[in-house]
């Protein structure tokens, strides 16, 4: 109810019950994070859920070597059960991102992928794309040429050098790396 999430989902073996609840500490942990989350941001927390669109899963969509991910079709933050607990804000900014690059019509996008004011073609003329504000978009401008000046992009090249595509050095990643 403090966020106005869509759902949380949990894990199989995230149990419940009088000798583990394991649950209520996974919700305790998470809305503790997310309230200080929505004041190092100063926004309301129900700002958080991003219009109710986003949901949360804990322990219940991962494996593997992930400690946590964000599923843009499905627009889900899931927390594994075991590493999970600090990487709620590098998640929460994949959703802020997928969200805005969604309300330009960006199918599955990221608005950090081009964080420019676009021109659409509208009744046969062009304008300017009013879907996100222009303030909003030279905000994400000024992150994405703040981390190409940095030494991230470098490091990050080096870090995707043992992988057949890269994944630390784009954009998304290197944005959402530098938000956590």
């Amino acid at each position: 109810k403090a966020f106005g999430f869509r759902g949380i989902e949990f894990g199989n073996w995230v149990k419940q019950g009088a000798s583990k609840n394991d649950r209520q500490k996974a919700i305790n942990d998470s809305y503790d994070a997310l309230m200080d989350l929505a004041d190092l941001l100063g926004i309301d927390p129900k700002a958080l859920s991003l219009d109710g669109s986003l949901a949360l899963a804990l322990g219940a969509r991962g494996s593997g070597a992930a400690s946590a991910h964000y599923e843009p079709t499905k627009v889900v933050i899931n927390l594994t059960k075991t590493r999970g607990k600090g990487s709620l804000g590098h998640e929460w900014w994949h959703a802020l991102d997928n969200y805005f690059g969604k309300r330009r019509g960006e199918k599955g996008g990221f608005v950090t992928e081009f964080p420019h004011v676009k021109t659409i073609k509208d009744s046969g003329m062009f304008v300017k794309d009013t879907s996100v504000r222009e303030e909003l978009l030279k905000g994400y401008e000024g992150v994405v040429n703040a981390i190409k000046a940095s030494d991230l992009p470098k490091r990050s090249r080096q870090m995707d050098a043992t992988r057949s595509t890269p994944y630390w050095s784009t954009m998304v990643e290197m944005t959402a790396r530098a938000f956590e």
